[in-house]
Order: C-alpha cells, then structure tokens, then sequence
C-alpha cells in the first residue's frame, strides 16, 4: 500500500500573499509592539487613493493612516519569555494523592504510594477535601465524565496521564494549564512491572511532565525506577504531538496490515509508517506552527521497537487519527488540498476493506 503524496499541507496552510511597494517618499508611521496586549501596529504609507492592484488582500480606501492591528491572548509571549529564562513551576514531591482508575497505570501508581493514597473507580466521587495531585488514569474518552465529577475547587489538581489530542477538552473545562504527562511506559498486564520507554537515541527515558504537580509525579515514578523528565510547556506540547503521531501512524498501518505488532510495523512495514509519520509531522508544522525536531521518524521507530511485542489496533479515534483526520475533511470542505492524504487513503480505504473500524 505504497503510495507517493505530495505536500500539500503547504497549499492548505498558507495562502500567497501579493504584495505591493509604497511610493517613494511616502510618509510612515511608527511601528510599535506592546508585550503586555500582544498588539502590533505596523507603519504603513499614507494614501488617499488605492493602488491599482493590491493582490487577494486589499484595504478599503480611506482618508484615515492605515494600520494593522491584531490582538491576541498575551500568554504565548509570556510562556517564551519564562522558557527564556528557565522557570519552572514550585517543585513538588511525592505525596499521598487520589488515583482515579484501577487499569494498568493506576495499578501502578498505587502499587507505589504505600498504600497512603485514595483509589477510585472512574465513575466514583473524587472527595471534596484533601490536597495533592489527583491522577487520572482512564480512558481519554472518560475525561469529561471524570472532570464534571471532580468538585470545583479540586479542578486544577488533576493530573491527565492520557495519550492523544486532549487540549479541545481541557480548554472546554479551562484546565489547560492542568499538569499533564507523556508516558512512555509500558505494563503488559496488570499488576506486572513496568517496561521503561527506553531507546538508543534517549537513554534516560521518554516520559515527561509539565505543571504544577509535575515534580510528584516524578517522584512517584521514580520509586518504581522509572525515568520522568520536567519540561516547560513549549518542549511539552512537541513532545505531546510527537507521541501523538507515533500512536496514531503505527497503530494505523498496523492495523491495516492484520494487526501488526510495533516491531513488525518498525521492520517489515517500515517505508509505509515512515512516510505517514513524516507526513504528519509536516501537517503539524504548518497547521499549528511547531516544528518536529531532526530525525522524528528514527526516534519513533526506535521507540516502536523498544515495545515491540505490542499488537497494534485503532482506538479513541477522536483523540488520536480523528485529530488530523477532521483537518483533511475541513481541507476538502473548503476546497483546499488534503494536508495528510496518505493517512486519509488508509483511513477510508482500510475501512472500505474491512481492514478496520472507527
């Protein structure tokens, strides 16, 4: 199922822009920037009549200095500027906390508190009173029912563990500033130890964390000699995106091909799953404007290979291949090209096929 696509994430990301040079001499105004409002006005030339072509974007003609203005939220600026300078959140430690969950990483968060902590099914009450991170370790698909089940003013404790595109949720229930983690752990059944997300390229691990609870978690995982590393947000959301074309790319042609294990799709189907990942990567890039670091399809594999004996299937579509699948149907509404064609063959043709079901 080898097939050759063009970049057209390009074409879907960005429009040209013609341009048009001021007459010589024609008067400027100040260009300022205001750090605290995120406006920016530029200087542009007086005129009282419009030139004759102005391209796809033109300004109505005025009397009036023109300018351009655009207000934003102030945060990205303020991010850069702590990542700049290197902070990052009050240290914390591990703690008696409330685990929300008894699958496999619950299990194993629990199985490391000493037995100070609160275990709780996914459909039970958090309790109102306490302190200390509250770990949720369900499903993405039963994030909201736990978040309208933790009281109020326990919200921001909550620590998301969860793979895939959470932030549509998070920001719905303001809880994007909540810690969150990037596992890359692995517990073949429950109750068993952990396979650390080890591989040639990171030795000291894979797994992070960014927030307020973050040095906890850190702490807890460390008991069971696993590695977590504290990022600020800007390295963690990469990170988070990465891992989220790795699951949703090797599941994907794992799937297609009957079920493939990691280690098969890392190997035996690897010119098809590198092409996806790098595909994804690009559409990344020029939809949400983050750059994958050099050589994203080596580390995947690698991990891939570090969890080799994992069999591969589509699950929580909506938080992982539904995440860039819904950009290829908005592409096609609007009559732009397909950011992610090859990823949009496997999905509709596979399903087509009956190779799988989402």
């Amino acid at each position: 199922m080898v097939r050759h696509y063009s970049r057209s994430v390009v074409a879907f990301a960005a429009a040209p822009l013609v341009a048009w040079s001021a007459p010589a001499g024609a008067s400027r105004y100040r260009t300022s920037i205001s750090i605290a409002h995120s406006t920016f006005v530029a200087g542009a030339p007086l005129r009282t009549t419009p030139p004759a072509r102005l391209g796809r974007r033109t300004a109505t003609p005025s009397l009036t200095p023109p300018t351009m203005q655009v207000n934003s939220d102030p945060k990205p600026v303020q991010d850069y500027f702590k990542y700049l300078q290197n902070e990052l959140p009050p240290a914390t430690k591990d703690m008696p906390s409330t685990i929300v969950g008894k699958g496999r990483i619950g299990d194993l968060l629990a199985r490391y508190g000493e037995g100070s902590d609160t275990v709780i099914g996914r459909g039970d009450s958090i309790p109102a009173e306490g302190e200390g991170p509250i770990y949720v370790c369900t499903r993405a698909e039963d994030l909201e029912a736990v978040i309208t089940a933790c009281p109020e003013g326990r919200r921001d404790d909550l620590v998301f563990l969860q793979n895939g595109m959470l932030d549509p949720i998070l920001r719905k229930y303001s809880l994007a500033e909540n810690t969150r983690a990037n596992l890359y752990l692995a517990v073949p059944k429950l109750g068993k130890p952990p396979i650390d997300g080890i591989t040639a390229s990171h030795p000291d691990g894979l797994t992070c964390a960014y927030g307020k609870w973050a040095g906890s978690l850190q702490g807890r995982l460390a008991k069971a000699n696993m590695s977590c590393h504290i990022l600020h947000e800007r390295d963690f959301q990469r990170a988070t995106l990465e891992k989220l074309i790795w699951i949703s790319a090797y599941n994907l042609v794992g799937a297609i091909y009957g079920g493939a294990s990691m280690g098969e799709v890392a190997t035996r189907y690897s010119t098809d799953v590198d092409a996806m990942v790098l595909e994804l990567g690009t559409m990344v890039r020029f939809t949400l404007t983050v750059g994958m670091l050099p050589r994203l399809e080596d580390r995947l594999r690698e991990y891939a290979l570090s969890v080799k004996d994992f069999p591969t299937s589509l699950k929580e579509f909506e938080f992982r291949n539904g995440y860039f699948y819904k950009y290829s149907l908005l592409a096609r509404e609007k009559g732009f090209p397909d950011p992610t064609p090859m990823h949009t063959d496997f999905l509709e043709e596979g399903k087509k096929l009956g190779r799988i079901d989402w």
